[in-house]
């Protein structure tokens, strides 16, 4: 450390965000996340930067998450998040989440670049590269081209290196992470992981060192990126179900060990080196530096809806409708939970950064690719909190081979299979069986599906009502079943929690956006037709109004019930306590 007034206090600092996750269906590696350091050289080929001149207060700590998993088919890898320092007296160092790896093509056929990031995810096996961050990673590496097949993803740009091109039908390798040795001992981190192969070629690319995740070969699946590491995830074969996710981040502290205040919060690691101590966050939290404590508000009251499954297509090979899809699982403090589960504990906010990541709804699908029929996770995350509730499985789609899925709810079934989803303990029930020629019914939140019968789609199951806003909604109602219209009888209903109607001769209606409600089952008859879309999740946090500091991103609606806030959002952003 170098010559400072003798009233400053010095520290040194790792900064590594969370890696990006893989690209699906011949899909690219994900980005490594971005590194920042002032021991040693950064990412990107970046000197070493100035160490942090502290004062007394509250340093607020961000750890970012890897980019999560993508489901099977069809989809570009999600951007891992920032990791970042702030607080008085200081420039806020933040290092950006890698980029996610790109992909083949979409069922459009559109070509996904991987995505600028930290480091930049691999390009899928058609798809460009993206970009690393100054001073923080490098580019990913391109995807091989569209000649079968040539079709290996890029591997993902690590914090020292480019990601590696495909070559032939083979994968490119991730590229290699930085060796930082703030601890006391040299740890890699940031490496960018390897992207896929070629459907059943073995070829795939190897993950960057320092957490850097293997990409596929021979339909299998990508790895995930190294915890705390900020590795990518590994690109994904066009068979191979779910890519890889990215690694989260990690952030350190080296201070003199007579300057250090023992004031922490988040439970970092504390360890000892020479005259020093460090400080190693593998979650968000704060450091106090100087005298005082840190506060807290506890009490504080949460709901967290998962997205809903898409309702099951008719694909007009047999008489039967698409089964309902499933409504997104419901985790909550304020009543009871889904799938009949008691009211999980309040939280207790320390100062620092909690993100909502609201996850969408399936998309309905007449015939292959399946896959992205399944809702999406929806989470709440901060410091001492992590809280995630399960996307709602697709409704069965008719004539195709694709069973209902299982999911926080689970997908309903049709007539000719009779092979519902399940719901997950605690968030969720499961779907229903068909009938004759009327599909089963999607769970919900608050009760199982209803078997189709002999003409009539099954109406999904009910959703749970929770009065968190100060008035009673419903959330997580499952999707009705479809049916074959003329057989006569009836749509299946759609459960009371923004759940879809089902259909007799029409694409099924879609669940409402907001309430997680799985979509309607398709009609059969005429022609194929796909199922409707699922509703998006929700994150609502409700804290004492003296407590709330007023700071948010994402324009969440902010309102008042008697001495308490209310903070619902419906689409991404972040709550900063103080």
């Amino acid at each position: 450390m170098g010559s400072l007034a003798a009233s400053a206090v010095q520290v040194d600092y790792l900064v590594v965000a969370g890696g990006g996750g893989g690209g699906n269906r011949h899909g690219g590696g994900g980005g490594a996340g971005g590194l920042r350091t002032s021991t040693g050289t950064s990412g990107g080929g970046g000197s070493a930067e100035n160490a942090l001149e502290i004062e007394d207060g509250n340093y607020i700590i961000t750890v970012g998450a890897g980019g999560s998993a993508t489901p099977y088919n069809a989809r570009v890898g999600n951007n891992g998040t920032t990791s970042s320092i702030a607080g008085p007296g200081i420039t806020t160092v933040t290092s950006i989440g890698g980029g996610g790896g790109g992909i083949f093509h979409t069922p459009t056929g559109s070509h996904i670049d991987g995505a600028d990031g930290g480091s930049g995810g691999g390009g899928g096996s058609t798809s460009v590269k993206g970009d690393g961050t100054a001073n923080q990673g490098y580019n990913g590496g391109q995807g091989t081209g569209q000649t079968a097949p040539d079709y290996g993803g890029g591997g993902g740009g690590g914090a020292s290196a480019i990601g590696n091109n495909g070559s032939g039908n083979g994968g490119g390798n991730g590229g290699a992470g930085l060796a930082v040795s703030i601890t006391g001992s040299s740890v890699t981190y940031a490496g960018g992981g390897g992207g896929s192969s070629f459907t059943n070629h073995s070829a795939r690319g190897t993950g960057g060192s320092g957490g850097g995740a293997d990409g596929a070969g021979n339909n299998n699946a990508g790895g995930d990126g190294g915890t705390n590491l900020g590795g990518g995830g590994g690109g994904t074969t066009y068979d191979g179900g779910e890519s890889g996710s990215g690694g989260s981040g990690v952030v350190v502290l080296k201070i003199l060990a007579s300057d250090y205040s023992g004031t922490v919060a988040g439970s970092p690691n504390v360890s000892d080196e020479g005259n020093y101590k460090i400080l190693r966050f593998a979650a968000s939290g704060v450091y106090r530096h100087g005298s005082g404590s840190i506060s807290s508000t506890s009490g504080v009251e949460w709901l967290v809806q998962a997205g809903g499954g898409a309702g099951g297509g008719g694909n007009f090979t047999n008489a039967n409708g698409g089964g309902g899809g499933g409504a997104g699982g419901l985790r909550t403090s304020y009543s009871t939970s889904g799938g009949g589960g008691s009211a999980e504990s309040d939280a207790t906010l320390i100062p620092g950064t909690y993100v909502a990541t609201i996850g969408g709804g399936g998309t309905g699908q007449a015939h292959a690719p399946f896959g992205i029929t399944l809702g999406h996770e929806t989470k709440l995350f901060g410091p001492s909190v992590s809280i995630s509730s399960i996307g709602g499985g697709g409704g069965q789609i008719e004539g195709s081979g694709q069973e209902a899925q299982d999911g926080g709810c689970g997908g309903g079934g049709v007539a000719t299979a009779n092979n519902p989803g399940s719901g997950t303990s605690n968030q969720g029930y499961g779907g229903a069986n068909g009938g004759t020629t009327g599909s089963g019914g999607g769970g919900g939140t608050g009760a199982t599906g209803t078997a189709g019968s002999t003409t009539s789609g099954g109406a999904g199951g009910v959703g749970t009502a929770v009065s968190i806003t100060g008035s009673s909604v419903y959330y997580g109602g499952g999707g009705g079943g479809g049916r074959y219209q003329y057989d006569g009888g009836s749509d299946g209903a759609g459960g009371n929690g923004g759940g879809g109607s089902g259909k007799g001769i029409a694409v099924g209606e879609a669940g409402t956006a907001n309430t997680g409600g799985g979509g309607g089952g398709a009609g059969n008859a005429g022609g194929a037709r796909a199922g409707g879309a699922g509703g998006s999740g929700v994150v609502i946090m409700r804290l004492p109004t003296s407590s709330y500091s007023g700071v948010t991103t994402g324009s969440p609606a902010v309102t008042t019930s008697g001495s308490d806030t209310i903070i619902k959002f419906t689409g991404t952003g972040t709550y900063v306590h103080a």
